[in-house]
């Protein structure tokens, strides 16, 4: 692994919610390296709220600064931006709340000893944030087709499109977490470099772990998602299943985001056999896939999901789980393992033979986990060690100036 460096990664979400790669990559990275995830930066509005509402304090407008991580990655460092240098407003505003954001961050990280990290933006949301840090490399992460997203509007989208453009060529470094995403954004860039998602396989072998409490007590059998729950899943489908298979239950847990599917979910979660339970910290989430029947990654196939590297099925592959899977590129890559899915009927037709008993046997269950015994958290992180290092000898040799 690297070592001896400092990364500041500016995360598209807080770091304690849902854990997703960053939070695997960067709480390793942690272990010999300084790390500092920047938390997502307030908004003048959600500011504005705030103080009307009475939830924030004046005096607590300029509260921010770096702490630790809570939980399992604790060697992480989090910045919390201070809500008076807040995101929008009219032009004069924004320019002083953008100089304030930066000379708050650089300020903060050199109270911390952290001087010319490896930054790290992740989404064309954080455009404005490239050059607030002097940078020993500059990596663009991108881990979902952003261009995609079915809430942009067409002059959002165009703008996004220029934004990332800009991030490829500031950036010393890109990855990309698929193959597809490789091909429609750098199709012979030679500062591409793959890193799909993994698992942490070591956490779904051994004993089986007691079943956790929001799960005791559910009818069998448990048919089960862990992830975002928004418009990216086939809700109407889901709805079906539910609605056709009383005796199933349906277990959506993760972060929900209502825009754009706010009646089909609320038609989904009013049924009898449905739970939807919110994310829980990233070492607890074997437990829960653990308890499953079946896998589920009941994606609608978009832009946006075709893109995807489904990170909850190297989780249920681990766990030796039957798995039923849109189908898309991330999932036809385990299609000798998996179910691919497509229409009510053959998703019913391919659950129930998950449920099977033959599903089971210890050959199908060995089969599952060898197929991502390879695909370890610990090993893409060596891989993207090899990336970093061979970027920062090619900056070094390029002699590119800060």
């Amino acid at each position: 692994m690297i070592n001896g460096e400092s990364f500041v990664y500016f995360g598209p979400e807080p770091w304690q919610s849902m854990w997703r790669n960053r939070h695997q990559l960067m709480s390793r990275l942690a272990a010999a390296n300084r790390v500092v995830y920047v938390d997502p930066r307030p908004y003048v509005d959600e500011v504005l709220a705030g103080l009307r509402h009475r939830a924030l304090t004046w005096a607590g407008l300029c509260a921010g600064g770096i702490q630790p991580a809570a939980g399992p990655a604790a060697a992480v460092s989090v910045y919390r931006t201070p809500r008076c240098a807040a995101v929008g407003g009219p032009p004069p505003v924004r320019a002083v709340t953008h100089w304030l954001r930066r000379q708050g961050l650089r300020r903060a990280l050199a109270q911390a000893g952290l001087a010319r990290p490896i930054v790290w933006i992740s989404t064309p949301a954080q455009f404005d944030a490239r050059f607030d840090l002097p940078a020993r490399l500059r990596v663009y992460h991108i881990v979902d087709d952003y261009l995609g997203y079915h809430d942009l509007s067409e002059a959002q989208r165009v703008s996004w499109a220029a934004r990332e453009r800009s991030l490829i060529d500031w950036a010393d470094l890109v990855v990309t977490v698929s193959g597809e995403l490789m091909d429609s954004k750098g199709a012979g860039n030679p500062k591409f470099r793959l890193l799909p998602n993994a698992v942490d396989a070591a956490a779904y072998r051994g004993p089986a772990p007691a079943l956790p409490a929001a799960l005791a007590g559910l009818p069998r059998p448990i048919l089960g998602y862990v992830g975002l729950i928004s418009v990216r899943l086939d809700l109407a489908l889901l709805d079906a299943l539910a609605a056709a298979h009383p005796d199933w239950t349906l277990v959506l847990m993760g972060t929900v985001y209502r825009g754009g599917c706010e009646t089909l979910l609320d038609r989904l979660a009013a049924r009898s056999n449905v739970r939807l339970l919110p994310p829980v910290p990233g070492d607890q989430v074997p437990a829960y896939v653990r308890s499953f029947d079946v896998g589920l990654l009941p994606y609608r196939v978009t832009r946006e999901t075709r893109h995807a590297s489904p990170l909850k099925l190297y989780e249920y592959l681990a766990a030796g789980l039957p798995v039923v899977a849109a189908q898309v590129p991330g999932a036809e890559q385990f299609s000798d393992v998996i179910a691919l899915a497509d229409g009510q009927a053959a998703w019913e037709a391919a659950i129930a033979a998950g449920l099977a008993a033959a599903a089971s046997v210890a050959a199908r269950v060995a089969a599952r986990r060898a197929a991502v015994a390879l695909h370890t958290w610990d090993a893409r992180v060596e891989t993207l060690s090899g990336y970093l290092a061979e970027a920062l000898a090619r900056r070094e040799r390029s002699g590119r100036e800060q």
